[in-house]
């Protein structure tokens, strides 16, 4: 019973199946903004540098004139228009370093530099940070074929604002359109008639159902 029960089953796949049903889409156009891989902010140097009147300044170029304090961002007039909403860390000394502003600081009190921010994300955000390791969340730039080039993973800060990544890291954007199926065949031929033969779907698309 094997053989016949096979052999009627092959015919239903040849003859019996019906595929003129199964949906189909044209193909889209991507605008090629969308496609950027540029990061979506510029992050500060290290160490940190802002141009006053002209000249290249660090952190500890103004802040050696003065003792540092415990103040919230909104009471420094140099930096009021910073917007400080992340959480718990409501003060600036949670993540830069009291002695030296040049400095970023972890939870044991050890200073880093700005390049090494993703550590400074990490004491907090450990969940989101292991994902970033494993390639889950963030972008990745440069070459999955390491033999073509090195990859590189984007920093937490060139997408989200480090003192309110309460605000979208990402603009809205419409999702990019799926692949076309194997069976959508050769789309270089898709006006002849003997692809049409073959293709279902194209059929369909063709009919207008």
């Amino acid at each position: 019973m094997t053989g016949p029960g096979l052999l009627l089953l092959g015919c239903w796949f040849l003859w019996g199946m019906d595929l003129t049903d199964m949906p189909t889409t044209k193909a889209s156009t991507v605008p090629i903004q969308l496609l950027s891989t540029a990061p979506r902010r510029a992050v500060l140097s290290d160490p940190a540098m802002i141009t006053l009147d002209g000249f290249e300044r660090t952190c500890m170029d103004c802040h050696r004139l003065f003792p540092a304090r415990d103040m919230a961002p909104e009471e420094l007039l140099k930096h009021g228009h910073i917007v400080l909403d992340h959480g718990i860390n409501n003060l600036c000394r949670n993540c830069h370093y009291t002695e030296d502003r040049n400095l970023l600081v972890l939870h044991d009190g050890r200073p880093i530099g700005y390049d090494d921010v993703v550590v400074l994300c990490a004491k907090c955000h450990g969940p989101t940070f292991r994902d970033w390791e494993r390639g889950m969340h963030g972008r990745t730039n440069g070459y999955w074929d390491a033999a073509q080039g090195e990859p590189r993973r984007l920093g937490c800060t060139e997408c989200h604002d480090p003192h309110n990544p309460r605000v979208p890291a990402m603009d809205p954007m419409r999702p990019l359109p799926p692949p076309n199926t194997i069976r959508m065949g050769d789309h270089g031929r898709a006006e002849h008639e003997e692809v049409e033969e073959i293709d279902p779907l194209r059929r369909v698309l063709n009919d207008g159902h």
